[in-house]
């Protein structure tokens, strides 16, 4: 890789960091509320799709920044406090990137299709993100006393956020990630 392509890595990366933050602090951009307090993301795409274009380590930086951008979130909007653990908030996103980052590069080396590729990449993901932000919030929220109401709405509405927001979160990612990718990949070729 030349100087010019690791440029324009670092480039595209910090377009993707500032997406990151514009999605968390637009209203209706990276989280669709509904009910008030239950929300859909959809800056995991972002993550996935970036961790798919740059790679897993780039990925991880994706996702460590979506993660930062949840606690400063977190700082304005007291229903969120729980986000100002780093354990539910920046630990599971950084992975999320590694994770569709690792299984994307992984699978670029089969015969499996490139489209197959990038949605197995999103389902990986968006799994690694649902999984882990809820069940942080489970296995943290004992010692979190401040949040304890917060915490035994979260126990009892636990199955309904994995089946309603994790599947509309899946379904977009395996969508949006592969044609993103495919509708951008002759922009980034031989650049990055």
């Amino acid at each position: 890789m030349n100087k010019k392509q690791k440029l324009t890595r670092l480039i595209t990366a910090a377009i993707f960091i500032a997406l990151t933050f514009v999605m968390t602090f637009v209203p209706q951009f990276g989280y669709i509320s509904y009910g008030g307090v239950i929300e859909i993301t959809t800056l995991h795409i972002l993550i996935i799709y970036g961790a798919c274009v740059l790679g897993p380590a780039y990925g991880a930086l994706l996702g460590g920044m979506w993660g930062l951008s949840c606690v400063l979130r977190a700082t304005t909007n007291p229903l969120w406090g729980l986000f100002l653990n780093p354990l539910i908030s920046v630990v599971p996103r950084i992975l999320v990137g590694l994770v569709a980052g690792l299984v994307f590069k992984a699978l670029k080396k089969t015969k499996v299709p490139k489209a197959v590729s990038l949605g197995i990449a999103a389902v990986a993901g968006t799994l690694t993100n649902t999984v882990l932000v809820l069940t942080a919030i489970q296995f943290t929220g004992d010692w979190i006393n401040v949040y304890a109401n917060l915490q035994a709405i979260v126990q009892n509405v636990y199955g309904v956020l994995i089946s309603v927001n994790g599947i509309l979160e899946l379904v977009a990612a395996v969508i949006l990630v592969p044609a993103l990718y495919l509708g951008t990949e002759k922009a980034f070729k031989n650049r990055i």
